[in-house]
């Protein structure tokens, strides 16, 4: 506020008593005004603190009232007790315990047996007896879908207790997961499932087989194959076997239909051909094998030189196998008249040399009766001559996919027209093939689409063309493969092995693909059929 002029007076001058008083009595009429002041200011915000409080109120007994009516409470109990299954088979073994303390409807609908269907016992720990029988009890007479895991500290005696407790409900067995550091351990463990296992379909072996010694296999897991075998485990299906070493002695029951072998990092064990064969040998009834060697093996795949020697494998339909390309030379040496995927997969680009395989994937393709219809060659190469052997071998072929390979317009020609080569092929598949030019596809789809006058049946159309970072595929070539067939530029949903490594993520790709052409897509819009 500014100062009249009789005020500013006041200031130049030496204060007499009486100003002094005047000044001393206007000080504490502005203190008493600021008191009051500050009360009722007080006073306000005691009634604004009243207020929130009784807002909070308000908004509890919203939060009650919502929390009666949410879908959650009004899910049906059927519905709720599949969700906490989810939860559990994606690797929430504490599920059942958290869930049941939401609410009265969620404690009920986890009190389900199905819930408490997946078991999962660390022999490590100190109350495993306790829990496991807790675990049990809850279960009732559901399934189990059991794990078992051990490291190198667990006395053999923490391993019994467990598997006792768990081999009175082997009629249960749905599927048996065993994970431990030592061979022995895992032996020990499949010696206690003796007995028979009715419902038993799955079975997965994870060891890292630390106590194997250099020699002839003696700590092989014999009981594999004994407490397994048809007799025991009549619906047994699939096994999966990882470890460090692979075993030179049949161990896998021979009724098995699907086999995966994995062997990590390791330098304890040559790996062969004729360790793998006599595996293999003993499974006739195998549809599916995928056999991966490890990133890192001090010995070199040993081939089977100069023998005739081969697994019969009448029965598989999917072979499956990743690792150096020379493993590849396994192939002469398996006997799959009924095959019709195969998938070979090579370690190339992870630094391993690159051996050439197109002597045994020639005599392997001639060999396959009737042929294949799904070829996969990831980071595996061929030159054009046995490109070319292969496709006239394979007339059946349906799919081929190809992923960083140095295929050439030339070698795609050989498939185009309604004479081409492979004349049942419908979908190909191609990534990170830099050789390849776009309008060779385009071609490729444009030929098989005509008909001539000549006698006998055509090759069939192309329903779908995969094209991923290809630096010789432009987006016109792209543009023109979706006005004729499916072309796809992503990934597929399932079955795509680029999925778990991120090799062919194109996002970026596939945006600005999408935000140059989107007047085009509106425009064309159903004529398109192109998979972003």
């Amino acid at each position: 506020m500014p100062l009249t002029e009789a005020e500013r007076r006041q200031f130049r001058l030496e204060p007499t008593p009486e100003v002094v008083k005047a000044a001393w009595d206007t000080i504490r009429q502005h203190e008493s005004a600021i008191g009051s002041i500050e009360a009722r200011i007080q006073v306000l915000l005691d009634h604004v603190r009243d207020l929130r409080y009784d807002q909070a109120k308000h908004r509890a007994s919203i939060e009650r009232c919502i929390g009666l009516i949410t879908l959650a409470r009004r899910l049906p109990a059927e519905l709720l007790i599949k969700i906490f299954m989810h939860c559990v088979e994606d690797g929430w073994t504490r599920a059942p315990l958290v869930v049941s303390h939401v609410c009265a409807a969620w404690r009920k609908a986890a009190l389900a047996p199905q819930v408490w269907s997946h078991v999962y016992v660390r022999c490590d720990d100190a109350a495993v007896l306790e829990r496991t029988r807790f675990w049990l009890a809850r279960a009732g007479g559901a399934y189990l879908h059991v794990t078992v895991v051990a490291s190198w500290r667990v006395h053999s005696d923490g391993i019994t207790g467990p598997m006792e407790l768990l081999a009175e409900r082997k009629a249960q067995w749905r599927s048996l997961s065993v994970e431990t550091d030592m061979w022995r351990h895992a032996d020990i463990i499949l010696m206690e499932c003796r007995g028979a296992m009715p419902e038993l379909r799955e079975l997965d072996v994870r060891t890292a087989a630390l106590d194997i010694v250099q020699g002839d296999g003696v700590f092989d897991p014999i009981y594999l194959s004994r407490s397994f075998e048809v007799e025991s485990a009549p619906r047994l299906t699939a096994l999966s076997y990882v470890s460090n070493v692979i075993p030179v002695t049949p161990i896998f029951p021979s009724h098995i239909t699907d086999l995966t072998l994995e062997v990590k990092e390791t330098t304890r064990r040559p790996l062969s051909t004729a360790a793998i064969v006599n595996v293999l040998e003993r499974l006739p009834e195998l549809r599916t094998l995928s056999f991966s060697m490890p990133l890192v093996y001090e010995h070199e795949f040993i081939p089977e030189q100069g023998s005739d020697r081969a697994a019969s494998l009448p029965a598989l339909d999917s072979l499956t196998l990743y690792g150096p390309t020379d493993l590849n030379e396994l192939l002469p040496h398996l006997h799959t008249p009924s095959l019709r995927h195969l998938h070979l997969r090579s370690l190339e680009d992870l630094g391993y040399r690159q051996h050439p395989i197109g002597p045994s994937l020639v005599r392997f393709v001639h060999a396959s009766a009737p042929p294949l219809k799904l070829l996969e060659l990831h980071d595996i190469d061929l030159d054009p001559e046995t490109f070319a052997t292969c496709f006239d071998a394979l007339p059946e072929l349906r799919e081929l996919r190809l992923h960083e390979s140095s295929i050439s317009d030339a070698t795609v020609q050989l498939l185009s027209g309604p004479r081409g080569l492979c004349p049942r092929l419908r979908r190909i598949d191609v990534r990170w093939c830099g050789h390849l030019r776009g309008r060779a596809l385009v071609d490729l789809v444009r030929s098989r689409r005509s008909v001539d006058d000549l006698p006998g049946s055509v090759s069939d159309p192309i329903e779908e063309v995969g094209v991923i970072n290809c630096c010789f595929v432009t987006e016109d070539d792209v543009l023109d493969l979706a006005r004729m067939t499916v072309c796809r530029v992503v990934t597929r949903e399932n079955d795509d092995y680029c999925r778990t490594t991120g090799c062919c993520v194109n996002q970026r790709y596939r945006t600005r693909l999408r935000l140059r052409h989107v007047s085009e897509f509106i425009d064309q819009k159903g004529k398109l059929k192109l998979v972003l």
